[in-house]
């Protein structure tokens, strides 16, 4: 019979959410078809970014790719693909996410999990032809029982609505000089779904910054 994949090591290190997704059961590259299984890590909370060491340019994905390798080596398959973070494109997360039964689409424009909130995130997934037990979980979507919907309040710039998330308004107000929203989520800060697992103040600064980053050459991209 086949084993539920859980590593306490990778748990250890934040890892809380591993999971497994049959190729087949998903749209896919050919060169990951090729393989049996994918297998998904995620972390959960701020455990993995309190072991980082974070003078690295690029620490979130260079420990993922260690504890990736190191995994694999751990349980004897030497024949394996790395397939995120180290091509970010070749599958689709939130497919994968949703397959999985972890990601739900939440007012935000991010996945949201029921244990987790949205303070979660994919880290590293292995296309191996290993032979795991598939993961079957269906979780309720965690918006559905929040009665009083505070990140539509407590967004400054009206972009979370009951609706389709306002992007450009997002974009926009993040843009403003000294803007609140630049380094930080007044409306994620507001969700109450696995609120005991938010990121601290610095992790939060370091993925916003990132995509600020990304935002502002978007902007001068376009400008041109």
């Amino acid at each position: 019979m086949p084993v539920k994949l859980y590593d306490d090591h990778l748990a250890s290190q934040g890892l809380g959410l591993q999971g497994v997704v049959n190729t087949c059961r998903i749209s896919v590259a050919p060169e990951i078809s090729a393989y049996r299984q994918l297998l998904v890590f995620a972390h959960t909370g701020g455990l993995m970014w309190r072991k980082l060491d974070t003078t690295d340019p690029d620490p979130l994905d260079s420990k993922s790719v260690k504890l990736a390798h190191d995994f694999m080596a751990r349980i004897g398959v030497g024949d394996y693909n790395i397939v995120y973070p180290v091509d970010q494109f070749a599958i689709d997360l939130v497919s994968v996410g949703r397959q999985l039964g972890w990601h739900h689409d939440s007012r935000l424009a991010i996945g949201i999990n029921r244990n987790y909130g949205t303070w979660f995130a994919y880290r590293f997934v292995i296309a191996a032809s290993t032979e795991f037990a598939e993961t079957t979980v269906s979780d309720d979507h965690p918006c559905d029982a929040c009665a009083g919907k505070p990140c539509i309040s407590a967004c400054p710039a009206g972009a979370v609505t009951e609706g389709i998330f306002d992007l450009d308004r997002c974009a926009t107000e993040r843009l403003q000089d000294n803007s609140d929203c630049a380094l930080s989520c007044a409306a994620r800060l507001a969700c109450p779904a696995g609120a005991e697992y938010r990121y601290t103040a610095e992790q939060i600064r370091y993925h916003y910054g990132r995509s600020l980053i990304t935002l502002k050459a978007y902007e001068v991209s376009t400008s041109r």
